[in-house]
């Protein structure tokens, strides 16, 4: 497909107009494309599209003057700044867009932001702006009538409208219950019927993860001996070949609900997340297969061997490693965070307390120079080679995944968890736009080039 893509205004002639069915094109523009006057082309946006007859007119900026009609046929908001499009020679049509959105399940505070999001999805739109692509935000709905209803912002905040479908999909739903609801499954079947690619597309559970990964031989020695909590059998078998065990549950986040196993005078010790002092015993192993029954309360926990963690000054540390596929589809390192946790605490996660830094300089401080970044080198190769194996065996898209890892007394690298909806909140200092708003919109670039190459 030969495609001509350039940066032009868009501007809408008033609805009084008789030229419903003409489209008006900057002359130097018109001439670009070797348009002929009154010449047939279609005009689409998303999945709508226009017959129209084009006509050049005199401008001093490369423009595009639609009918009213036209405009509200394919569902555009008014742009204030230029607009990608892109004129496809052989099929003799024009394209405006790529629009890109971030599917989610939030609706505006009192305040009318989006919260600790609120920071991310501005840079997201200020960043797609520069490209002259619409960004916008949408939430679960049909697609059916070939317009979406989103949150678009503007200097006076967000405001909800029709718009066109987007041409990519960035899955950013917070709630498991909804991804596993019938109305996204039914959204996700929609997307698929009209090839519209969405990445992300659902949280990651820490057994399936762990399934997926055991799968590579390379891995293998890195990570934990894990099983499900499930029939007692099995359990006591596990618990007989490890003195210290956690016990999480499979579809967790921020370190909540996680607890500590471990023999002390042949007692089990059981310690939980997040509170110093909630210390229970269980005087046989049958006993603890009771309490941890009712603690689960019929979710899916793991057992997970426990590591005897690398620490400073009596804090336990992991790392948060955020790649991103880049243009080329390989995964790169974004940024790499040390999470130090509070002395005394069973985890590291920020949300139960523990301190952030960045990660080689972290290293940089705790090992000498050879050593720190021997370390750094194999973590990123460790982070990479998980982010791979995931992809390679997983039927979802992913275009960006966090993946928590963590040295052992050893330094040894450990793959912990994978997380393919990290963090957004805002978390450092960089100029305008945090690297992951960057890798983020260039893979949604890639996944329009594939499907409009």
């Amino acid at each position: 497909m030969n495609l001509n893509h350039q940066k032009v205004f868009i501007t809408v002639n008033p609805a009084v107009t008789r030229k419903k069915a003409l489209l008006f094109i900057e002359e130097k523009l018109f001439e670009e494309w070797g348009l002929q006057f009154g010449e047939p082309v279609t005009i689409m946006a998303g999945c709508r599209s226009v017959p129209v007859l084009v006509q050049p007119f005199p401008s001093s900026m490369p423009t595009l003057k639609l009918s009213f009609d036209m405009n509200q046929i394919l569902s555009l908001p008014a742009f204030p700044d230029q607009i990608s499009v892109s004129f496809n020679k052989e099929g003799r049509s024009i394209k405006i867009g790529p629009f890109f959105a971030a599917l989610m399940n939030q609706t505006p505070l009192q305040d009318g932001t989006f919260g600790e999001m609120e920071k991310f999805y501005q840079e997201m739109k200020s960043y797609c702006n520069q490209q002259g692509i619409p960004f916008y935000l949408v939430k679960l709905q049909s697609l059916k009538d070939g317009v979406v209803e989103g949150y678009q912002t503007g200097p006076d905040g967000w405001h909800i409208l029709p718009l066109p479908i987007p041409d990519v999909f960035y899955n950013r739903i917070h709630s498991r219950k909804l991804e596993a609801s019938h109305s996204f499954e039914l959204f996700k079947n929609e997307l698929e019927a009209r090839s519209i690619p969405m990445f992300n597309g659902r949280f990651l559970s820490k057994y399936d993860v762990h399934e997926l990964l055991i799968s590579e031989n390379d891995l293998l020695p890195n990570l934990p001996d894990t099983i499900l909590f499930n029939e007692k059998e099995p359990f006591l078998t596990f618990i007989e070949k490890h003195s210290v065990i956690y016990f999480k549950p499979a579809s967790g986040s921020q370190g909540r609900n996680i607890c500590r196993l471990s023999q002390v005078a042949e007692k089990w010790k059981i310690e939980h997340s997040g509170h110093l002092r909630d210390v229970h015993f269980a005087d046989t192993d049958e006993k603890l297969y009771n309490v941890l029954k009712r603690f689960s309360r019929k979710q899916t926990f793991i057992l997970q061997k426990g590591i005897s963690l690398f620490e400073i000054d009596q804090r336990k540390v992991d790392f948060r490693v955020l790649l991103h596929r880049n243009d080329q589809l390989q995964w790169k390192v974004s940024s790499m965070v040390a999470r130090i946790g509070d002395p005394g605490t069973i985890v590291s996660n920020l949300a139960q307390g523990g301190l952030m830094k960045n990660g080689p300089d972290f290293l940089r401080e705790a090992f000498d120079l050879h050593e720190a970044s021997h370390i750094y080198q194999k973590l990123v190769r460790l982070a990479k080679n998980a982010a791979q194996a995931l992809v390679e065996n997983h039927d979802d898209s992913f275009g960006e995944l966090g993946i928590d890892l963590a040295l052992d007394t050893d330094t040894h690298p450990w793959i912990i968890e994978v997380n393919s909806k990290p963090s957004k909140k805002f978390q450092g200092s960089y100029e305008i736009f945090r690297p992951s708003v960057k890798s983020i919109i260039d893979f949604m670039l890639v996944l329009n080039r594939e499907n409009y190459p």
